[in-house]
């Protein structure tokens, strides 16, 4: 009888630590996504392009701290094709037909001191009956953090993975799709997102900008993947039989290669979705970063809708996330 007693007791424990959490008891932060267009990192971060690069550059401020309200106006603008900042013309020349400029996203997060769980809960924007890029997945959400070592990644979270010479982007280059690294780096589309600090060097006012072609050594790209200066990378698709992606951005997105992602998954109840990534704490594989109490996370995401791809997405700007932290974006509390 008290194997039987202990057995059940034991039972009961790991029930208990299997628990979802209790969402209501989670602070929720309503955080924008809108239409970007084409403005990558060189434009954003370019005066003569962007009204508040003097903002980022010589005050340090976040994206957030001028735009956290008036995102919704400037994806309007995008899908409209209206001029932004600076610019006399549309930044974005060819918007997708009917799509929405922006839509709110409540994020909340919650913890167990092994692992954590991020929920994202919106209404996705209507379908609007054009062709489909990604048929295979209606929708995509992508989350990306940084450890505090990329540079810009408090100021503008994921912007600093997106550059004006990436596919689909003005300055894009049909050379990356032969260029002998393509096949390793995922480049058969062209080249993906990358941070600044893989490349020796990045143009940022003429045209071609970016610096897709300008890779370190690998050597160097092993190094710097070493002291943890990278954004860690989770994607959830819809599609059937897909599977959650693990990685990371460097040199190029890398879509495999972590470990420490435990389950990804979604679901849509009439026009709403929820999407959870439940994660370790630990870093337990290739480009994944580990995430402790009493500091701050730089973060962002991106979701595809309508069978979007590539760079005809929605964005957040950057925030921050953090254990048991009420002064984070988006508190991750125990539970």
């Amino acid at each position: 009888m008290k194997k039987i007693a202990l057995a059940i007791a034991l039972t009961g424990l790991g029930s208990a630590a299997l628990a979802a959490p209790d969402w209501s008891k989670a602070p929720a932060k309503k955080i924008p996504v809108f239409f970007p267009g084409p403005a990558g990192y060189e434009w954003v971060m370019t005066k003569s392009d962007h009204s508040a690069a003097n903002q980022l550059i010589e005050k340090g401020r976040t994206c957030a701290y001028c735009h956290d309200e008036d995102a919704v106006e400037i994806g309007g603008k995008m899908v409209a094709a209206k001029p932004v900042g600076n610019a006399k013309a549309p930044l974005e020349t060819n918007p997708p037909t009917g799509k929405l400029g922006a839509f709110p996203v409540s994020v909340q997060g919650s913890h167990d001191g092994k692992k954590m769980t991020l929920r994202f809960e919106f209404d996705a924007p209507k379908p609007s009956g054009g062709k489909k890029m990604d048929p295979k997945n209606d929708l995509k959400l992508t989350v990306m953090f940084d450890d505090n070592k990329v540079d810009g990644a408090r100021q503008n979270g994921c912007w600093s993975t997106c550059h004006q010479d990436l596919r689909t982007m003005p300055d894009a280059n049909d050379a990356a799709k032969t260029n002998p690294k393509a096949k390793a780096l995922g480049w058969s589309d062209g080249a993906t997102k990358y941070l600044k600090e893989s490349r020796t060097a990045l143009e940022m006012k003429t045209k071609p900008r970016g610096g897709w072609d300008k890779l370190k050594s690998d050597a160097e790209i092993d190094a710097l993947l070493k002291e943890g200066k990278f954004m860690d990378l989770m994607q959830w698709k819809s599609g059937k039989g897909e599977k959650p992606v693990d990685g990371y951005v460097l040199d190029a997105r890398h879509m495999e290669g972590g470990k420490s992602l435990l389950k990804a998954e979604g679901k849509k109840e009439g026009d709403k979705w929820v999407i959870t990534f439940e994660r370790s704490l630990s870093a337990d594989g290739k480009g994944d970063h580990a995430i402790t109490a009493g500091k701050p996370y730089n973060f962002g995401f991106a979701i595809h809708t309508d069978g979007a791809a590539a760079r005809f997405h929605y964005v957040s700007l950057g925030y921050t996330f953090g254990l048991d932290d009420p002064k984070a974006d988006v508190n991750i509390v125990k539970q």
